[in-house]
């Protein structure tokens, strides 16, 4: 299985003093750390981004259309306002399960209804990067397949607990990786933190070579 693919690169990176992340969440800082990023976040219309997008690539595999369109909304995070000598990321992570976004669940409910359905079966996990600078862009994303075990009546109350530590709702899909039951989980084809948010092997290399 194919798990890196290139989707936008203009120009050559240059030399930078300042590294801005372009995202709130704790867990992209962190995973980020080697760099010492600054943290910057502006509102953006993600969901206005996904539906023309969504729109453009209809033609498209259905993976497909989700990856490139999270691509568009990792640029869309960084945006055309852009100083010297700094180098900014972005990144946008999403679920697709039965030709489905997975975006946060609204509720405890449908944290429940994602969780469930993800038992005895295969889920895709896209994690797009976007790295720019005045004369630079490289937009790439990567694909993690996600296998949970079948379905028993012991794992009902592990994922009832999940779901009220309220640790779900604000994670794509309902869930963090690295935070679920380890009986959950049967087996994982790609990179885990592409899961957790930010594929760093890929983003680390394409930093080394430009």
């Amino acid at each position: 299985m194919q798990t890196v693919y290139d989707y936008q690169k203009e120009g050559q990176l240059n030399s930078y003093q300042e590294v801005i992340l372009k995202s709130g969440s704790p867990r992209r800082r962190e995973l980020l750390g080697f760099l010492r990023p600054q943290v910057l976040v502006e509102p953006l219309d993600e969901r206005a981004i996904e539906e023309r997008y969504m729109a453009k690539y209809q033609q498209d595999p259905y993976l497909e259309r989700v990856a490139k369109t999270c691509c568009e909304i990792a640029k869309g995070k960084i945006g055309n306002d852009l100083r010297d000598r700094c180098l900014y990321i972005a990144a946008d992570t999403v679920v697709v399960h039965h030709d489905q976004i997975y975006h946060k669940p609204k509720d405890d409910q449908e944290a429940y209804n994602m969780l469930r359905s993800y038992f005895g079966k295969t889920h895709y996990v896209i994690t797009a990067v976007c790295m720019r600078q005045k004369e630079y862009l490289d937009t790439f994303y990567c694909v993690t397949a996600v296998t949970f075990v079948p379905y028993y009546p012991d794992l009902e109350a592990p994922i009832r607990a999940y779901i009220q530590s309220g640790s779900c709702l604000d994670k794509s899909g309902a869930y963090g990786i690295q935070e679920l039951d380890p009986r959950f989980v049967a087996s994982i084809e790609g990179d885990i933190h592409t899961v957790i948010g930010l594929p760093v092997a890929e983003l680390s290399r394409r930093l080394n070579i430009g």
